[in-house]
């Protein structure tokens, strides 16, 4: 099953119609085409093919009717479509995989290689001054999520007399039309869409996928080696070695959370190199792996799960030591090496957790709470007894988040019981 990436830097360039003659060319030569229309705000491949079936070598996920109301994706709706189209592509088992991606580079882009493999991007450009600098552009981004991935260019609605030069392969000129009928352009450049096609067919190994993503991250590689690169400006490269074998170099601009599997690599990489070492405190000292995996591994690909606050955080929302509450996973955020964090619930609004500042709780816990007599508020939080954070103030007091005005907040939540 190989996968394509089709992206272009600007809306009009006939993206989407150059995606539709490649899935026509090649159902037409025996292979079974699954399309994801993954340009999720404005989606345009029901232009070009009826129902999600238009063809019977030819299958269309289109975000169309998911989305029609929304102005604003959060990733966790653009990752619940990604899934969706999985489990099509698994039950279709299709020969090529075309991801007709958005304009420019966006969450969607962020998200989809953040969960699915590809090894090959196809740009699509008019022969323009700009096109060249897009390319330029978009490439470093590619490759540092897809590490050395394929690339070639598609230059659409040409002349004939533009000799633009790229940093990558140009693998076809489509012509102009003066009628713009698919039908009509497929077969007025049937020589120029057949070199994508050998070009697609030829490369190596371009298989779509999917991350191991019960917990958000990828979990199938190992972190080598990690050095610096670069003169004026440092980069941290990263040497992986797939389970498959396969090995990929990752560059990035700032050392980061790449998965619980590589944690411990990264962080002793980032607690002893000179240039980092002065950021290492006593929050990345206490997230370690076996820490954080247990809260990202908690999730189990559903979006939310209950979580205990163990170390109530000075915040504007002020949480209770020992409440249980629901939470959602938040992955690349600032700060912290982007260490994966919490957003935990209440009725004054959501509060960012840490991992050493929660502990997975599961229905066996949460009901054993319950009958010892935990209190459910009206936002679905559940409360300890009081005698037991008095207990626990005793006990602790600051060191893990209770101060002397403890109780003015317990009551304060205790009048939201439900």
């Amino acid at each position: 099953m190989k996968a394509v990436i089709i992206y272009s830097g600007k809306g009009g360039v006939g993206k989407t119609t150059t995606t539709a003659n490649i899935a026509r060319l090649l159902a037409k030569q025996g292979n079974k085409v699954f399309i994801i229309d993954a340009d999720i705000n404005t989606p345009s491949m029901n232009t070009e093919f009826e129902g999600d079936h238009p063809h019977e070598m030819i299958w269309v996920h289109s975000s169309g009717n998911m989305f029609s109301k929304f102005i604003y994706l959060e990733k966790s709706m653009v990752r619940q479509y990604l899934e969706l189209a999985k489990k099509k592509i698994h039950s279709i088992n299709p020969d090529y995989v075309f991801i007709d991606t958005p304009p420019s580079v966006t969450n969607v882009h962020i998200e989809l290689l953040s969960r699915v493999k590809v090894s090959y991007v196809l740009f699509v450009t008019q022969p323009t001054k700009l096109s060249n600098q897009d390319v330029l552009r978009t490439m470093d981004f590619f490759h540092e999520r897809c590490g050395k991935v394929n690339c070639g260019i598609v230059e659409n609605m040409c002349y004939g007399t533009e000799h633009n030069e790229y940093p990558i392969r140009l693998v076809a000129q489509i012509p102009m039309q003066d009628n713009m009928n698919t039908e009509n352009l497929l077969t007025n450049a049937y020589n120029e869409f057949q070199k994508i096609v050998d070009e697609i067919v030829q490369t190596d190994i371009v298989v779509l996928e999917e991350y191991s993503t019960e917990n958000g991250y990828d979990e199938n590689f190992d972190v080598t080696d990690i050095h610096i690169t670069g003169s004026r400006k440092h980069y941290f490269t990263h040497e992986l070695k797939y389970d498959n074998g396969v090995e990929k170099t990752l560059t990035l601009p700032a050392m980061k959370f790449l998965s619980v599997r590589t944690w411990d690599k990264v962080r002793d990489y980032i607690r002893f190199h000179d240039d980092l070492g002065h950021l290492w405190d006593e929050r990345m000292r206490r997230c370690d792996t076996e820490r954080v995996g247990r809260v990202v591994n908690h999730f189990q690909n559903d979006d939310n799960a209950y979580f205990m606050v163990i170390n109530a955080p000075n915040t504007e929302v002020h949480l209770i030591t020992g409440e249980i509450g629901i939470c959602s996973l938040l992955t690349g955020q600032r700060g912290h090496f982007e260490l994966p964090r919490v957003s935990y619930q209440t009725s004054k609004g959501n509060v960012v957790l840490f991992p050493d500042e929660i502990m997975p709780v599961d229905i066996n816990l949460l009901q054993q709470e319950i009958n010892e007599g935990y209190i459910m508020l009206s936002d679905g939080r559940y409360l300890p007894p009081k005698e037991a954070v008095q207990q626990c103030y005793n006990a602790f007091g600051i060191r893990v988040g209770l101060g002397d005005n403890w109780e003015d907040i317990y009551d304060g939540w205790n009048k939201e019981m439900k």
